[in-house]
């Protein structure tokens, strides 16, 4: 579905003016620029992208046919299920549907930080007390 399409179905379920999503729509729509093929969805249509652009854009976005604020979140969601029969995938989901292979021509770079930096990234490592190094590189859910 073209990115207008979806900001038309926006402006009747949010009861907005099709501008008022249209950027948005747009954004999520982006990736099919540089993969013209329905796959480009894996990169924008799941719940992580919607995370970052509600980040980058605001939690809420000006409806300026009411004046109030719409959801940007629920505005994506939706966006999300139009184009995949109600579901809103994780990049798990997207992931699981893909056979991953990594092709020779490509394995010089896939997974292989460049050995310059490694070499610097251990010199600098020596100089962070080891306790605010773990604090900093521990990654959970609270941190998101």
């Amino acid at each position: 579905m073209h990115y207008y399409d979806h900001a038309l179905l926006s402006a009747k379920k949010f009861h907005c003016n099709i501008e008022d999503t249209l950027r948005l729509h747009k954004l999520m729509d982006s990736s099919k620029h540089f993969f013209p093929e329905s796959q480009h969805r894996l990169f924008s249509h799941n719940i992580w992208f919607i995370l970052v652009l509600t980040e980058l854009i605001g939690d809420v976005v000006l409806n300026t046919k009411t004046g109030n604020m719409m959801s940007t979140r629920d505005i994506l969601y939706e966006h999300c299920r139009e184009d995949h029969n109600g579901k809103v995938p994780s990049l798990a989901d997207w992931l699981s549907c893909i056979r991953f292979e990594v092709p020779d021509i490509h394995r010089t770079w896939f997974n292989h930080p460049r050995q310059s930096d490694k070499i610097l990234l251990k010199k600098i490592q020596k100089l962070v007390k080891p306790e605010l190094y773990e604090a900093a590189t521990t990654y959970d859910d609270q941190t998101m």
